[in-house]
């Protein structure tokens, strides 16, 4: 699968900007296996449907398609930043970009930013190597609004803590913290399956005490 991204980069690379991003990124930096590949470019969803014209393509809405590439999917993602948020969950407005660096502001945890090329080298623009060598979860740029804007963040920093066996920044905990109260404002859905993923981990009794630490719980 990993061969067939970097495929998919290089194909994108003739006229494009394209990257590798998020878990698969970290995983691979880390030694760990993951079988979910996620794509960011500058490309827009009518270029990218031009340059795979000959694939199926799931268009997901939000400059995100799903490519079936060689009996692979993979989610291709046009760079992007979000204005302003509804409900604590969804961004109201998006405006698609060009600037990878840009994109990155965007996104929810440092760990999760480290690129990968189509040579398939590390591109590392916030230093997420040095979190990942620190096991340590922080936002990108405040946590306060990082948190509150998607208060699904900070069940998803917990799954990340439990999985992987990082702790929390500080101003993370404050922030969750701070904010739990909103986790009453998730669907059932999206709280069950940040929660089968962590009490499903063998590592599970740190999940469930981060849970409590941080007054989630209560919310649930």
């Amino acid at each position: 699968m990993y061969k067939e991204a970097l495929n998919i980069l290089k194909l994108i690379n003739d006229k494009y900007e394209a990257y590798i991003i998020g878990g698969y990124s970290r995983d691979l930096y880390m030694g760990n296996i993951n079988s979910d590949i996620d794509i960011t470019t500058s490309a827009t969803k009518e270029q990218l449907k031009e340059l795979f014209k000959d694939y199926e393509i799931i268009d997901r809405g939000f400059g995100s398609i799903i490519l079936n590439y060689n009996n692979y999917q993979f989610e291709i993602t046009t760079y992007r930043k979000e204005f302003g948020y509804d409900k604590n969950r969804f961004p109201k407005e998006i405006e698609f970009i060009t600037d990878l660096s840009e994109d990155l502001k965007r996104r929810d945890f440092i760990i999760n930013t480290l690129c990968i090329d189509h040579n398939g080298n590390f591109l590392d623009l916030l230093n997420a190597r040095n979190d990942i060598d620190n096991k340590i979860i922080r936002c990108v740029g405040d946590s306060d609004i990082k948190i509150s804007e998607d208060i699904l963040r900070s069940l998803r920093a917990i799954r990340f803590a439990t999985i992987l066996n990082f702790k929390l920044d500080d101003e993370l905990k404050k922030s969750i913290k701070k904010y739990s109260y909103l986790i009453s404002n998730l669907s059932k859905k999206r709280k069950e399956e940040e929660l089968n993923k962590i009490l499903n981990n063998n590592n599970k009794e740190y999940g469930i005490s981060l849970l409590k630490e941080l007054e989630i719980d209560k919310y649930l």
